[in-house]
């Protein structure tokens, strides 16, 4: 972000110097003549404004043609394969980790995050559950380790994509805020 302002800073201070200078040397008032002359006395100074007029035409040209490109990437991973075409989205994702976690009596108030990264070649998924577990519960640690291995074996299956972090955290219903039921 910083070099995408930077930039934008220094393109937008380039814009001002040369519509300010083409301004300056369109205006047609007695008291500034002088100094347009003293100016185009240079020989260089005729070409470089030229030059740096057709520069911002360029960077305009550029801008406008840049407004036609969609600006928005859909919130999900396409995959290619020999015989078709797939998109999965973050939200079929995260049914899927529902679905999974659902099978287990223990667990109560699931929420899913699940995001997914689409990269050239190892696009990858993480996903972070967090819910209550019975108060009877033994045995946390392993639930939590069985669920963590259902969900990357059920996720990869679904949508062949690698897992390559499961953050589980475990509520406790006692230090939670109050609830209306």
């Amino acid at each position: 972000m910083p070099v995408r302002r930077l930039k934008n800073f220094f393109l937008g201070l380039f814009i001002i110097v040369v519509v300010g200078t083409l301004l300056f040397m369109y205006l047609d008032i007695s008291q500034i003549k002088s100094y347009q002359q003293q100016l185009l006395k240079y020989s260089w100074f005729e070409p470089t404004l030229i030059a740096c007029a057709g520069v911002l035409i360029f960077f305009g040209l550029l801008m406008f043609f840049a407004t036609f490109k969609p600006t928005h990437k859909k919130p999900g991973l396409h995959r290619d394969y020999e015989d078709g075409h797939i998109y999965i989205t973050r939200n079929s994702v995260e049914k899927c980790v529902y679905r999974t976690i659902q099978k287990y009596d223990e667990v109560r108030q699931p929420n899913v995050i699940a995001k997914l990264y689409n990269k050239k070649k190892n696009s990858y998924a993480t996903i972070k559950a967090d819910f209550f577990v019975v108060s009877e519960t033994s045995g946390v640690q392993t639930l939590t380790d069985r669920i963590k291995s259902d969900i990357k074996e059920n996720v990869e299956h679904f949508s062949e994509i690698p897992v390559k972090n499961i953050e589980i955290n475990v509520r406790d219903q006692k230090t939670s805020d109050t609830r209306v039921l």
